[in-house]
């Protein structure tokens, strides 16, 4: 009994022993390893000024040397000789080291830096503002960012117009949107669905133009224009479209982000003279919570008419909100949430609807940047559809996915693809299809 007592004592004094250590030493434990590691950092980011400051000042050999000291693995080695490049003024050699160096390690943020003010000396302004306006959403130094704002600001003033190109195939099994059902139940007997409102696969080829005009109206607000062209084919002539965009922006941005109103208006033009017009206000807000996250906020309000279907005609508004995590310079996760709700003539194609999103992005080594989305939601009607006791109700689920390889480049085009499929439920069944569909664009920045 003794011994039995005197063995439960001791493994209870030992968990106690163990706790007060947990508690009391883990703190001081994991303090230490931090110190170690900020150390390291702090070693390594001295190391690195002390190399960019020789190769300033022409010292080859001794920037080497102190290179050499440091163990450097292949992306090191191509890191500096890209440094090397761009002191001898060799910017496109340069440019194509740093964007070497980011496809063996996609997270080193120096790299990043340096691809995106080579690109600067360049003169490649839009490629040098993608990339900056990438670092001021991936890096936590305030520092950096409010340097990469005064950047962005340097390039808006030095291209103050802009003109993009693309052209696109759109393979898909479901061109119209039409139901896999068959047969329309209703209050007053049974309906054969026709073949026109069948599910139809084919492709659609899309060309179109987009452009922007922009002036800033101080260090921290700018006015812009925006518009946009483009034209969508397929086999049946009846599916074919024009559209035309336009909007004028005013944006304002802070330290900790920014808001903009957009005034716009889109017209699209379809076969048989009939044509839809929206035309609406849409206000976003965009503010960083704290170094990694950032909150995004988008209200809309729109008025829509249709030239062959009035009772389509009427107003529309949807909220958006969407949290977008940054858990790596090359890793990133976002979570939305939105409502909208439309309110044209006809009340049984009136409804609110609600959506929630999940998705995320990568860049991997290589050069491969992938993303990928899901999004879950449903819409409920007001009135009874016709020739039914009940209003239309409809469950939706979709997903997304897209890649582009950063080193696909020809003459300035790029390639790049997405692929989504969706689902829809529904209690109509002219509204319950499936669709899976991708679009292969080739696009180009002038």
């Amino acid at each position: 009994m003794r011994r039995k007592r005197f063995c439960l004592a001791f493994i209870l004094g030992e968990l106690i022993i163990l706790f007060r250590f947990w508690h009391f030493y883990m703190p001081l434990l994991s303090l230490i390893i931090w110190v170690a590691t900020a150390s390291l950092g702090w070693a390594e980011s001295a190391r690195d000024n002390d190399i960019s400051r020789l190769l300033t000042f022409g010292q080859v050999d001794a920037a080497r040397a102190i290179l050499e000291a440091g163990d450097p693995s292949p992306a090191d080695r191509l890191f500096f000789d890209a440094r090397l490049l761009n002191s001898q003024a060799k910017l496109t050699a340069a440019i194509a080291l740093f964007r070497q160096v980011l496809q063996i390690e996609p997270n080193r943020m120096n790299a990043r830096r340096e691809l995106a003010h080579t690109l600067l000396l360049n003169r490649d302004f839009g490629s040098a503002e993608f990339h900056f306006n990438q670092l001021l959403q991936i890096d936590e130094n305030p520092k950096m960012r409010d340097g990469y704002r005064r950047f962005i600001a340097m390039i808006r003033r030095h291209k103050p117009f802009g003109v993009s190109g693309y052209f696109s195939m759109l393979p898909s099994t479901n061109v119209n949107r039409g139901t896999a059902e068959t047969v329309f139940q209703t209050s007053i007997g049974e309906f054969v669905i026709d073949e026109s409102s069948q599910a139809m696969s084919g492709l659609g080829l899309v060309v179109g133009f987009s452009g922007y005009g922009r002036h800033a109206l101080s260090g921290d607000t700018r006015v812009a224009f925006n518009w946009g062209l483009s034209t969508t084919r397929y086999e049946a002539e009846n599916m074919g479209n024009l559209s035309a965009d336009l909007a004028l922006i005013y944006e304002r941005a802070s330290r900790t982000g920014q808001w903009s109103l957009r005034p716009y208006l889109r017209k699209i033009w379809r076969p048989e003279h009939a044509s839809d017009w929206y035309r609406g206000l849409r206000l976003g807000v965009g503010s960083r919570l704290t170094p990694q996250d950032q909150l995004e906020i988008s209200l809309v309000h729109e008025q829509r008419s249709y030239s062959s279907q009035p009772h389509l005609d009427g107003p529309f508004a949807s909220l958006s909100l969407s949290l977008n995590r940054q858990l790596s310079p090359s890793r990133s996760v976002q979570l939305g949430i939105g409502w909208d709700r439309s309110s044209p003539r006809s009340e049984h194609l009136q409804y609110a609807g609600a959506k929630l999103s999940l998705g995320t992005k990568q860049d991997w080594q290589g050069g491969l940047q992938t993303s990928f989305g899901f999004d879950l939601g449903r819409r409920d009607f007001l009135g009874n559809y016709p020739l039914t006791d009940s209003p239309r109700a409809d469950q939706f689920h979709r997903l997304t996915a897209s890649l582009q390889h950063a080193r696909l480049e020809i003459a300035g085009f790029r390639p790049s693809l997405s692929c989504s499929h969706q689902i829809n439920h529904s209690n109509v069944a002219f509204y319950h299809y499936k669709v899976a569909e991708c679009r292969i664009t080739v696009s180009r920045t002038f």
